[in-house]
C-alpha cells in the first residue's frame, strides 16, 4: 500500500503542524524544526510498505529533525533507518559522529539513541525504516555503522546504494503485488552492508553469500547496454564459475539469455516511446542496448510486443 501526502492540500497556517503530525504518526516520532514563515513550509511525502520495510520519499523545505533523548527512551518499536541522498546535501549526527551525505550516499541511524538530521538546503531523500528485531546482527555491529557516510566507494555499500535507489524510484516494484517478495533480499543486503563495515568482517560472510543472486542481477542491470555482457563476463566479475552462475539464477527461475533480452527490449521500447522522439534511428537505439543485428532486434521486438519497432515509434509521434 502506498500513501501520498502533500502540504498543498492543507491550509497555509496549518501546514507545519500537519507535516509534524504526518511524520510523527506515519514514519517516526521526532521533533521537526521548520521555517517560521508559513509560506516556506512545504512537503511532498510518499510512503510505501515493502514487507516489514517502509520506504518514505520526501521532498520538503529546509528543516532539522531531532530524535531527542526523551523520544529515544519511549516505548516504541526500535527501528533502524537508512537515509539515501537523492540531490543536494544533508547530514546525520549520532553517537558522536557527523556524516555528510551527497547524492548517492547512504547513512544509518538507530532510533534507540538520540540523533539529528540536518537539511539546511531542503530535503530530497529516500528513507528506509527497518525493525531492529529483523536485522539479526549484534548491536555492536549496528552501532559501528551509524552516522557514517557510505556509498559508491564501498563494494557492498555501493551496491546497496544503487539497489535502494532503483527500488525507491521504481513504483512498479514497490507498489506491485510482488513487493513483499523484495523485503527478504533487501534485508540481506542491508545486513551485508552492516556486517562488512563492522570491526569483525566475518559477520558479513553469510549475508554476502546470501545476497549473491541480488548482486548478480544488479550487475546485469547496470551492464545491460554492454554488448559483451555474457555469462562468462558476469561470472568472472563475481569470481564464480559459469556453472555456478547458472545455478544461482536457476534458484529464481531466471534464464540468463531471456532475462537480458527481455530487459534490453524494455529499454528500447522505453526510448522508442519518448515524446518528442529522439533523433536516433531505430538501429542506433538497438545498437546502444546491446543488439548486434538490426534484423534480429526487429524480429525480437515484434515477437515481444506485436508490432515492429518503427510502428511502435510512429504510434507515439
Amino acid at each position: 500500500m502506498t500513501t501520498t501526502w502533500g502540504t498543498s492540500a492543507v491550509p497555509l497556517g496549518d501546514r507545519a503542524d500537519a507535516l509534524r503530525q504526518t511524520i510523527r504518526e506515519q514514519v517516526v516520532p521526532v521533533e521537526l524544526v521548520l521555517p517560521r514563515c508559513p509560506e516556506r513550509v512545504f512537503a511532498d511525502v510518499v510512503i510505501a510498505q515493502i514487507g516489514s520495510m517502509q520506504l518514505s520519499t520526501v521532498n520538503a523545505n529546509p528543516a532539522t529533525v531531532l530524535r531527542t533523548p526523551r523520544l529515544a527512551k519511549a516505548d516504541w518499536e526500535p527501528v533502524l533507518f537508512i537515509s539515501l541522498q537523492v540531490s543536494g546535501e544533508s547530514a546525520v549526527v549520532q553517537d558522536g559522529r557527523h556524516a555528510v551525505l551527497c547524492p548517492g550516499d547512504i547513512a544509518f541511524y538507530d532510533t534507540r539513541r538520540p540523533y539529528a538530521l540536518l537539511f539546511d538546503r531542503g530535503v530530497d531523500m529516500h528513507f528506509f525504516r527497518i525493525p531492529i528485531s529483523e536485522i539479526a546482527l549484534p548491536d555492536a555491529a549496528i552501532h559501528e555503522v551509524t552516522a557514517r557516510t557510505l556509498g559508491a566507494d564501498g563494494s557492498i555499500s555501493g551496491l546497496a546504494s544503487g539497489y535502494l535507489s532503483h527500488l525507491a524510484s521504481s513504483p512498479q516494484l514497490h507498489e506491485g503485488p510482488a513487493s513483499p517478495l523484495l523485503a527478504a533480499p533487501s534485508m540481506e543486503l542491508v545486513r551485508a552492508v552492516i556486517a562488512s563495515e563492522a570491526e569483525k568482517p566475518a559477520l558479513g560472510t553469510g549475508s554476502f553469500h546470501e545476497t549473491l543472486g541480488l548482486r548478480i542481477l544488479e550487475y546485469m542491470r547496470t551492464h545491460l547496454a554492454d554488448r559483451d555482457l555474457t555469462p562468462a563476463s558476469v561470472a568472472q566479475a563475481h569470481h564464480i564459475s559459469v556453472r555456478y552462475l547458472y545455478a544461482i539464477l536457476a534458484r529464481s527461475d531466471i534464464s540468463f539469455g531471456e532475462w537480458v533480452r527481455t530487459h534490453r527490449l524494455d529499454e528500447c521500447r522505453r526510448e522508442l516511446s519518448r515524446r518528442p522522439p529522439s533523433a536516433d534511428t531505430v538501429s542506433a537505439i538497438a545498437h546502444r542496448w546491446g543488439f548486434k543485428s538490426s534484423s534480429h532486434f526487429s524480429r525480437a521486438f515484434k515477437s515481444a510486443f506485436g508490432v515492429s519497432p518503427q510502428a511502435w515509434r510512429d504510434a507515439f509521434r
